[in-house]
């Protein structure tokens, strides 16, 4: 029994390519032309892995820069960002001028049931602490979109 048998796997190996003992000694003549400078006397397809080996060979030996890796990312997430944040600030108007409605709508009636339930000066207090509450929120949200701005469009 050889190795072939041995192997469950060789059915479904993809079948090897034929050796071409011609073609070889083209790809190294091609090799020698590029290294020597001179295609005289060469084939066409000699010629040809004459290119490729020169082009080989002249390709830049420098690495990508140190911040490769961070600016793709940078620019991934910029591209990804895009429509959320468009989005998200539309949603974020809509959501001001609903609780606007809202508050002209059903203001008086949640006042005067806080009111009731608190006192007046207790229900003062709250509804004002709710609303520094909201305004610091609102004011951290919009510093938080502006930082992004800068971010991913930094001016020249």
């Amino acid at each position: 029994m050889n190795n072939r048998d041995k192997n469950p796997f060789h059915q479904y190996a993809p079948p090897q390519p034929a050796f071409d003992p011609s073609e070889w000694e083209q790809q190294e003549r091609g090799l020698r032309a590029a290294h020597q400078a001179d295609d005289a006397g060469l084939k066409a397809l000699a010629r040809d892995y004459r290119v490729v080996a020169h082009a080989v060979r002249s390709r830049p030996r420098s690495g990508p820069p140190m911040d490769f890796a961070a600016s793709v990312a940078r620019q991934a997430a910029v591209r990804e960002a895009g429509i959320e944040r468009l989005l998200s600030r539309w949603l974020v108007v809509t959501l001001v001028i609903v609780l606007g409605i809202v508050g002209v709508r059903y203001g008086a009636e949640v006042r005067a049931s806080f009111q009731q339930a608190l006192g007046d000066v207790a229900s003062g207090w709250i509804l004002i602490g709710l609303a520094c509450a909201g305004l610091s929120w609102a004011c951290a949200r919009v510093q938080s979109f502006m930082a992004q701005d800068r971010t991913a469009h930094p001016s020249p």
